[in-house]
């Protein structure tokens, strides 16, 4: 019993001291702040009852014999020496002791331990977004000389997530279950310690539209819990070792896998004019069934694309007949601009937007929704894009208005 109340109350002055600006400092404090133990029927330890005589005689012998050990300093009650202890408090000189005692790890060795894992992370990673994340987390643990929110408290569970982190990026499609047994020889691992810490982190770092999925943000990083499908409509064919597949007596379209891209060849018709891609699901269908011509090729995009749909995308634009355009309809909004900017820059230079100008806002004024000024900040990034330039007028006007649409209200 008398060790349980050690480890009580030295566990209680550490915690005080490991949340203090001078342990931020890396120094004793120049003050020392006493645990109340008994002061007039105010304490700090409501263990310490003085009306409960062994409990009080435990407590106290507990204290002697720490102060025996040199790890704390204590004082009496005045008018009650030998009775009843008014206070306790550390003794920095012996602090190592103390966290012997308790078996704890300080807090500024499992901050840097963790800072070290940041640093390796940094250094092996090619994906921008886990630097710029890792970045914000030594930061924050520097400044504090603490762990704090920055990263699981489990080291386990720590090293976990800094290992799946590490293994991100790369061209292909991965089941999440393969992923796991990749990291952890354990197919569900992944599930249990990592997941849901990963889909905070990508939403909020990589994903660019505010109601993303989960399993929309882990197809970002290239994780998906069952093989993605990249649906289109229009004269395209794929030769496969067994033969080849031609998707244009199909009505409403068809669908890929990346394994199929992977074994096939994909081709478009010659007769093919324009290409389209289309974020929202409902206004893809309904294109496809009420106003596809057989001149076009329309492709669902869906949200941000994840690595398998860029090679996806990629292998349309390679096999795009001559003079084909390639336009993208999305919302007129912040992640329909911010959609139409990566198309540029990673698929093709020159995507037209579809219906996402001035004059849409104006046609469905009524149907537009309005925003706030952390969104306005957000959008008025986008003017500082080269590969929106284009779009100015339109998101200037958003801006003035303070106005945005998603596509899905121009099917009413």
């Amino acid at each position: 019993m008398s060790t349980d109340y050690k480890k009580k109350i030295l566990t209680l002055l550490v915690n005080w001291y490991e949340g203090s600006p001078a342990y931020v400092r890396g120094e004793p404090p120049s003050r020392r702040r006493i645990m109340r133990l008994y002061d007039n029927g105010k304490t700090d330890f409501p263990l310490y009852d003085i009306e409960n005589h062994i409990a009080r005689k435990d407590i106290n012998q507990a204290v002697f014999d720490m102060a025996e050990a040199g790890l704390v300093g204590y004082e009496w009650m005045r008018g009650q020496r030998n009775h009843i202890i008014s206070g306790v408090w550390l003794r920095f000189e012996k602090i190592d002791s103390v966290y012997d005692l308790l078996e704890r790890t300080p807090k500024g060795d499992e901050a840097e331990e963790a800072a070290a894992g940041l640093e390796r992370l940094r250094e092996m990673s090619a994906e921008q977004w886990v630097v710029d994340w890792a970045d914000e987390k030594l930061a924050d643990i520097r400044k504090k000389r603490s762990i704090g929110n920055a990263l699981p408290t489990d080291a386990s569970e720590r090293g976990d997530l800094l290992k799946a982190l590490s293994l991100l990026g790369g061209e292909t499609e991965v089941l999440e279950r393969v992923f796991s047994i990749r990291c952890f020889g354990d197919s569900k691992r992944f599930e249990r310690t990592v997941k849901s810490r990963l889909i905070r982190i990508v939403k909020k770092y990589l994903a660019v539209e505010d109601n993303v999925t989960d399993e929309a943000a882990l197809r970002l990083v290239g994780l998906s819990r069952y093989p993605e499908q990249f649906e289109f409509s229009g004269a395209v064919a794929i030769s496969l070792p067994g033969g080849e597949i031609d998707y244009s007596p199909l009505p409403n379209g068809g669908a890929l896998t990346n394994e199929d891209l992977s074994i096939g060849s994909l081709s478009i018709a010659p007769s093919i004019r324009r290409i389209l891609s289309i974020e929202n699901k409902a206004n893809y269908v309904e294109y496809v069934r009420k106003g596809r011509s057989d001149e076009e090729l329309v492709l669902f995009h869906g949200g941000q694309y994840s690595p398998a749909k860029r090679l996806f995308l990629q292998q349309i634009v390679a096999a795009m007949p001559d003079n084909c355009l390639f336009s993208h309809w999305g919302d007129i909004d912040f992640g329909g601009f911010s959609m139409l900017a990566r198309l540029r820059r990673e698929i093709f230079p020159d995507v037209r937007p579809y219906l996402m100008g001035k004059a849409e806002l104006l046609k469905y004024a009524d149907l537009c929704a309005k925003f706030d000024k952390g969104y306005a900040d957000k959008l008025s990034g986008l003017l500082r894009q080269p590969e929106l330039a284009d779009c100015a007028e339109c998101i200037e006007y958003m801006l003035e208005m303070g106005v945005r649409l998603e596509q899905e209200a121009m099917l009413l």
